[in-house]
């Protein structure tokens, strides 16, 4: 009877499993798409500016507090490996892998509390598809190291016994994720969650959260008081920059979401259609869960790597009605389409962008063998020291400019910076003659406009340049160092100097004059030749 009444059929729970494994299956496929990425994909300003900061701790610098930084302390080892900046960038990026594995993972074991496994796994599967949660997973960022350990916590508490073990490992891992990231804030709807399902539980143990909170601070002030003023100083400046942007500040943003995840959008109305019909008593902490998902419609920084963040409970809360489309369509085709939306996704990538940052790498490095202070808006070239340590753009352009202070002469007269790197509009403004939008404070744009010239492409050196029959009393020359004469002969102070003389100058005025008709350069001795380079900062990025 057995083999007629199957007839090559599976049984209902054998389908299942089988499907299953196959959804498993083609988790691994996703995983394993994102790694590749990792080594293709442009590198994010933000990306370059976090390996400035490892490179930094490497060289025994002080980077400052950890909050919001774990990847310093992970990665600092790094550097010492050797290779290129980019390649220990694409190191660092495998290396958050495991991360993602521990962030599906758990959402895999938390939507189990409300699923059976085969949905569970959808539920990961669509969460490690969605959009800028596949393209952004393994960016080097605390997004990903942070939701992989809270969401671990928020998974260990919808299946454990609350014992006091249980909730204190739950809360070193939340206090873990909360200093990689305050974000972690944001995920206080899917605690609220928890709470309501595991309330009988928990009320008996309710006194241990400010009782650990107050403990906690204590303990962080008198064994770290630095770290508890660098936490109210960024709590404190915090708020403003994560709701201050009015309704969805990021719009551009959310809207690519949308399309580059719609699978999951369509699930996403589809739930909230659900949760208006269905019966069940598990709409409120699902509800809960889902809550997250409004967060790009106030939070400013809802950038792309924050869908990567707050998405993992929204997945989560899917589970019914990824459960109601796997029944009506099959679980084979919903994991398909989950499938081929990776790698549709992995196909659009461009690749041509990481080729231009490592050829400005290289245009850098053959002008410099060795190491030098440099300005730049991102922190680009990692392993070299930076001597304005912060962006020319966005929040640190602002309150510099609203400060009024020139740190970026201040910088260039506190030690010689024979180099910039005019990668972003703010810094390509100081050197051109229609700047338009971002600048720096005039007396910043001035000096470095007067002492740095072209050497290949974005890539600028101490230098000067005087056209023929010019003369300049009292030049400031702000970066000392050996200079070379190209194209004629200059008269400094009163003495000529031939093409091809080396001269050293220091800090301090002199009166040039160029008593030919061509033009004369005085080059950065060291840069060497100047390069052809038609790169510019539009082509170093692909969004992110």
């Amino acid at each position: 009877m057995t083999g007629i009444a199957l007839q090559g059929w599976l049984r209902p729970s054998e389908n299942a499993d089988n499907t299953a494994r196959v959804a498993i299956i083609a988790l691994g496929l996703v995983l394993c798409l994102q790694l590749a990425l990792a080594f293709t994909k442009s590198i994010n300003w933000d990306e370059f500016y976090h390996f400035s900061q490892i490179h930094a701790a490497w060289r025994g610098e002080d980077v400052g507090s950890l909050l919001q930084r774990p990847f310093v302390p992970l990665f600092s080892w790094v550097p010492s490996l050797g290779g290129s900046n980019i390649e220990n960038i694409q190191l660092i990026r495998s290396l958050i892998i495991p991360f993602e594995l521990l962030l599906v993972g758990a959402i895999v074991a938390a939507a189990t509390k409300f699923t059976d496994f085969r949905t569970a796994v959808l539920c990961g599967l669509a969460y490690a598809t969605a959009g800028y949660a596949f393209t952004q997973g393994l960016a080097l960022r605390a997004d990903v190291i942070a939701a992989s350990l809270v969401m671990t916590a928020l998974a260990v508490g919808l299946h454990r016994e609350l014992r006091p073990a249980t909730l204190a490992i739950m809360g070193v891992l939340t206090a873990l994720a909360f200093v990689a990231t305050i974000k972690v804030v944001l995920y206080l709807p899917a605690f609220l969650a928890l709470v309501v399902l595991r309330w009988e539980d928990l009320k008996r143990w309710i006194w241990v959260a400010p009782f650990a909170g107050v403990l906690g601070l204590g303990l962080l002030a008198l064994t770290m008081p630095d770290a508890l003023t660098s936490l109210g100083r960024t709590l404190s400046g915090s708020f403003d920059r994560m709701f201050g942007g009015g309704v969805f500040p990021q719009h551009m943003h959310w809207v690519r979401q949308s399309a580059m995840a719609s699978v999951f959008t369509v699930l996403l109305i589809g739930f909230a259609v659900w949760l208006f019909k269905a019966k069940s008593a598990q709409k409120t902490p699902l509800a809960l869960l889902a809550l997250p998902a409004l967060w790009p419609a106030i939070y400013f920084n809802s950038y792309p790597y924050f869908f990567a963040f707050i998405l993992p409970p929204v997945a989560v809360a899917l589970a019914p009605v990824i459960k109601i489309a796997a029944k009506r369509y099959g679980a084979l085709a919903l994991t398909a389409i989950f499938t081929l939306n990776a790698v549709a996704l992995f196909l659009m990538e461009p690749r041509s962008v990481q080729t231009n940052q490592a050829a400005v790498q290289n245009l850098v490095n053959s002008a410099f063998p060795e190491p030098v202070a440099y300005i730049d808006e991102s922190g680009m070239i990692g392993d070299f020291p930076r001597a304005v340590p912060q962006f020319a753009s966005g929040w640190a352009l602002n309150n510099y400019l609203s400060r009024g202070e020139p740190i970026y002469s201040q910088a260039i007269m506190a030690q010689p910076v024979p180099l910039i790197l005019s990668n972003n509009l703010t810094l390509r403004n100081a050197f051109s003659d229609e700047p338009i939008g971002e600048r720096l404070l005039p007396k910043d744009a001035a000096l470095l406009r007067d002492n740095y010239i072209q050497q290949a492409g974005i890539v600028m050196v101490a230098g000067k340049q005087l056209d023929g029959g010019s003369e300049r009393v009292a030049e400031l020359v702000a970066v000392p160092g050996a200079y070379r004469v190209e194209g004629g002969a200059i008269r400094i102070d009163g003495h000529v100097y031939e093409p091809g003389s080396v001269v050293a100058l220091e800090r301090q005025s002199y009166d040039l004059a160029n008593t030919g008709n061509s033009i004369v350069t005085l080059r950065w001795a060291a840069a060497g030749t100047p390069q052809a380079s038609d790169i510019t900062f539009l082509d170093l990025y692909s969004g992110y």
